[in-house]
């Protein structure tokens, strides 16, 4: 009879402790450096709308723009065509004296031959006024179009955690430092040349048929086509 009981009493034990272990390992989890946390997801970039500007203060030439002024109007016109994403905006100046005034209104025709030269249509072109700070403001000229942008939402170099101490909560659990991988999304984020390669993938260019057919009549042929080779010259002479 106690060998009934002891061997019920061991097995009771082993169920309670069973229980004990599956409850500690159901509170935890199974945490790893996995998808919830790595960069891409702690540092989204982001594609927002943003705008392009470009401010110019009339006065000099015939037409009212110095050659410096005029080469960066074409520019910044085959950025639009490029990736404008809106009408090309015109902003004038008004109560900023009448010499500025004068001249701002003047380079205005100006702006518009050359803009529609680098692509811009004039359906697309928009001029609108705003208020200067006065007689003495040099009021510039203001050039704008809307255009897609990639950035972060949030700064880098965040000490959300004590990264030279151990955390309880967190120095079992093999997760990376919060900051890790934010300077990488922030980089990408500003030299992608179309942020709307972020959004979904270009279309790739169609093969070259001409190429294919002569690969496969060398092939079926037998004759070989290796890649073009180049011949390295090393130079032995001691100076």
């Amino acid at each position: 009879m106690r060998r009934v009981q002891s061997h019920g009493l061991r097995w009771a034990a082993l169920l309670v402790t069973a229980v004990m272990i599956s409850a500690c390992n159901a509170e935890r989890g199974d945490i790893t450096a996995s998808i919830p946390d790595n960069a891409q997801a702690r540092h989204p970039i982001l594609v927002t709308r943003g705008m392009a500007t470009l401010d110019l203060l009339p006065g000099g030439g015939p037409g009212g723009l110095t050659n410096r002024q005029v080469t960066d109007i074409g520019a910044f016109a085959a950025g639009w065509t490029a990736n404008g994403r809106g009408g090309f905006t015109i902003e004038v100046p008004s109560g900023a004296g009448p010499i500025t005034d004068k001249q701002s209104a003047h380079v205005v025709k100006e702006i518009r031959a050359i803009a529609l030269g680098a692509g811009v249509p004039l359906r697309a072109m928009t001029e609108t006024r705003y208020p200067a700070d006065g007689p003495g403001h040099l009021a510039p000229v203001r050039l704008s179009y809307s255009v897609l942008e990639a950035r972060l939402p949030h700064e880098c170099d965040q000490a959300r955690d004590d990264a030279g101490f151990s955390n309880p909560k967190t120095s079992n659990e093999n997760r990376q430092n919060w900051n890790f991988g934010c300077a990488y999304q922030q980089n990408l984020a500003a030299m992608v040349a179309d942020p709307e390669d972020l959004i979904r993938p270009r279309a790739e260019d169609p093969p070259s048929a001409n190429r294919r057919a002569n690969v496969i009549s060398k092939y079926r042929t037998g004759v070989a086509a290796p890649a073009a080779q180049t011949s390295v010259v090393l130079s032995t002479s001691d100076e």
